[in-house]
């Protein structure tokens, strides 16, 4: 008679509840839908802004006049249509476009322009001696500036317009 009891007790002991690997299998797929959710909603929310393609420019263009005056080259600002990049200017006076790295060309994306207030290319300077430039990015709605001064570049949101009251 005990015999019996405790290989009903054993049987209902193992029945009773989840393995270690299984708890764990299903805390992983828990994990991996929770991550493509969270990935999926940032997608969303991470689409191009006026802000962070004039941010973008700022720091692409103090790379390239740090790398003139660290490199002890002429390096230039070239923008076409729908983007912008980077060229070198040899001893011939030649450009070669930069390809790689922070220096590559750039796309803008869709609705976002760039107006600049200087004919391209601008070349910056070896001592800092670089053409000052101003350009204006925007989508219809935002408007962000870029300066450069000759030697650092930065990105300001563009003051609004005040409105005037009719006479």
């Amino acid at each position: 008679m005990l015999r019996g009891g405790a290989d009903s007790a054993a049987r209902r002991a193992s029945q009773a509840g989840m393995t270690l690997i299984e708890m764990l299998i299903v805390l992983a797929i828990i994990g991996v839908a929770a991550g493509a959710v969270t990935l999926g909603i940032g997608a969303a929310s991470r689409k191009p802004s006026v802000e962070s393609e004039a941010r973008r420019l700022a720091s692409r263009l103090q790379a390239a006049a740090d790398d003139a005056m660290l490199g002890d080259r002429l390096v230039a600002f070239t923008a076409e249509k729908h983007g912008y990049g980077f060229a070198t200017i040899g001893a011939n006076g030649r450009m070669a476009a930069r390809t790689e790295g922070a220096l590559a060309p750039h796309t803008l994306p869709g609705g976002i322009t760039l107006t600049l207030d200087t004919r391209p290319p601008v070349v910056l300077g070896v001592d800092g001696s670089g053409k000052p430039m101003a350009a204006s990015i925007d989508n219809g709605s935002q408007r962000w500036l870029v300066r450069y001064d000759g030697l650092t570049a930065s990105a300001l949101p563009a003051p609004t317009p005040t409105p005037t009251k009719p006479r």
